[in-house]
């Protein structure tokens, strides 16, 4: 039974309830037994009191038998169920509320509480006042005041098993309640940790299934509290890893097609050479075309490594302070005879000869040249292409914006995921298996800066990244 979480939950709570239980317990029964005890120390002097003023205004009048005081008497002993004695100055008894039993009229008391009593102080204790009694009494002794002298005094004896009946019945109904109490929250508490219990079951199947590759294994769990929190990340991490098999399987089937292209081509031409089916003046031409398949696949292969190291942020940068509009004209020279090939209205931006910027020109070439290469890709003829930096708040946003065929809403969202294949990505020549914009991305985070697209459908696309400003000239 421990073994499982409802075991260990419920026993733990349990022992702590029922510990908790015993300390409330005891502590309500003190309290209640006090209370109790208290109260009737208090009604008993009260009483004694009121027969005190009594007693003084008879002895004022010089009628100690007076009929009305001996009647006040009498009833108070019966309203609180109590022996009632009144003592005269020498101590003696000369009023005794005791019906069965001895009287003690005409009995002179020698107990410490009368002695105290005569020296004007109110008493109270619980014992068998001088072994008078065989069972515990509460005894309070009250005196009577002539002027400043004390002339005499109340005493009572009120039966304490009288009083612990009624405070046991007190108990009994404490305790009933408690009882009642302890075994709802037991109950419940067997109750929920089973519901917990059986939903930690759910999660650890549902994450037992995600282990094991089915990650359309989902939790269903209505609750908001942490559990469905918890729920709903394991959803979101089976969701997540679904779509990185995805990707898996896609990457493994694109760059298998892509490794398989230009390795075809390679072994078709040698094999033609070696064999001599491609004549020996014509070998150049394919062997050139070899050449460039080679090429293709060193710098597929480079991507991924330079990727796999941007990801794992084991690239070192290596920032220099260098002109951007500099570099800029040097990568649009490149690309001088595709924007004429496909009649391209290029347009440069910039509002100064020189900016400068830290970063590492290199990588930032790659960012610029990928995506430049992109937006020509995609341009048709008699489209436009701006390339235009603004410097704001010490850093340069550059902006490379074009108006082709732009990118669908659902494309967008995995525009910057590796090896996605739209044909926003691929281009449309097909080439390449769409890490262009992952290692764009990586290269600008790599420089703790931002990089964002902006693009509608037939309208165009817009890349905007920043870079930090040099503060050297």
């Amino acid at each position: 039974m421990f073994k499982t979480f409802t075991g260990r939950f419920f026993a733990i709570y349990a022992m702590t309830t029922l510990v908790i239980f015993l300390l409330l317990f005891g502590v309500l029964t003190q309290i209640i037994s006090n209370y109790f005890i208290e109260n009737h120390y208090n009604m008993m002097l009260e009483e004694s009191r009121i027969l005190s003023d009594q007693f003084i205004e008879t002895y004022k009048a010089r009628t100690l038998t007076d009929l009305n005081f001996n009647y006040q008497l009498t009833a108070t002993s019966r309203y609180i169920d109590s022996r009632i004695m009144i003592l005269d100055e020498n101590h003696r008894v000369f009023k005794d509320t005791q019906v069965t039993g001895k009287s003690l009229v005409g009995h002179k008391l020698n107990h410490p509480i009368v002695r105290s009593v005569f020296e004007g102080k109110q008493m109270s204790e619980t014992g068998t006042f001088g072994d008078l009694y065989d069972q515990l009494v509460l005894t309070t002794a009250y005196p009577i005041y002539s002027g400043d002298r004390v002339i005499g005094a109340v005493i009572i004896n009120s039966p304490y098993p009288t009083l612990r009946e009624n405070i046991n019945n007190i108990y009994q109904m404490t305790l009933f309640s408690l009882l009642v109490l302890l075994a709802a929250t037991f109950i419940s508490t067997y109750v929920y940790s089973k519901s917990i219990s059986n939903t930690i079951s759910e999660l650890n199947d549902r994450v037992q299934a995600i282990a094991n590759g089915d990650f359309s294994s989902h939790v269903i769990l209505s609750t908001d509290n942490e559990i469905g929190q918890l729920a709903n990340n394991i959803n979101h991490m089976a969701s997540e890893l679904e779509k990185l098999e995805d990707m898996r399987k896609d990457f493994i089937a694109n760059i298998s097609h892509d490794f398989r292209s230009p390795l075809t081509s390679i072994k078709g031409f040698v094999q033609a050479i070696l064999d001599g089916t491609i004549p020996y003046e014509r070998q150049g031409k394919y062997l050139n075309i070899v050449l460039d398949e080679t090429e293709r696949l060193t710098k597929l292969t480079n991507d991924i490594l330079l990727l796999t190291k941007m990801e794992n942020n084991t690239v070192q940068l290596n920032k220099t302070h260098y002109d951007l509009h500099q570099d800029i004209r040097k990568i649009l020279f490149q690309f001088e005879q595709k924007i004429l090939d496909k009649r391209i209205d290029f347009t440069l931006l910039i509002d100064q000869q020189e900016l400068f910027v830290f970063a590492d020109m290199n990588q930032i070439q790659r960012v610029l040249t990928n995506l430049i290469d992109n937006a020509i890709k995609f341009c048709s003829p008699e489209d436009t292409i701006i390339v235009e930096t603004t410097v704001l708040s010490g850093k340069v946003e550059v902006s490379i914006k074009d108006s082709g065929p732009g990118i669908s809403e659902e494309d967008i969202k995995y525009i910057w995921d590796r090896f996605h294949k739209a044909d926003r990505s691929r281009g449309k020549d097909k080439k390449g298996i769409g890490l262009g914009l992952s290692i764009v991305r990586e290269i600008v985070k790599a420089h703790n800066e931002t990089i964002d697209v902006y693009s509608q459908e037939g309208k165009g696309t817009t890349f905007v990244f920043t870079l930090p400003l040099s503060h050297h000239t």
